[in-house]
């Protein structure tokens, strides 16, 4: 079975046997966050806008990478970049002549 078919079953026997428990598991467990580290995750989780902007920014990024992978994979240059290119070129040739 892959991995992904296990993730299920496995998923499934693990709440079934939590279920089966019929009560809290361990009471007198000492706490994994404190209140106040619960308050701030519960209150950073409402706020979407942080992670709304980072995931459009990463978007946009994405997209201009590509796009200027495939105007390399072409060889098109856009014309304000050859020209730079050629001036740049053209400035080389008369230091070394």
């Amino acid at each position: 079975m892959p991995a992904s078919r296990l993730a299920l079953p496995t998923a499934l026997a693990a709440l079934l046997a939590l279920a089966g428990c019929g009560g809290v598991v361990a009471g007198d467990a000492p706490a994994l966050l404190t209140t106040d580290a619960i308050a701030a995750r519960a209150a950073d989780a409402q706020d979407t806008t942080r992670g709304t902007r980072a995931a459009s920014e990463l978007a946009w990024r994405g997209a201009q990478l590509r796009a200027r992978a495939e105007q390399i994979r072409r060889a098109s240059l856009p014309n304000a970049e050859r020209s730079d290119l050629l001036r740049r070129a053209d400035a080389l040739k008369q230091q070394q002549d």
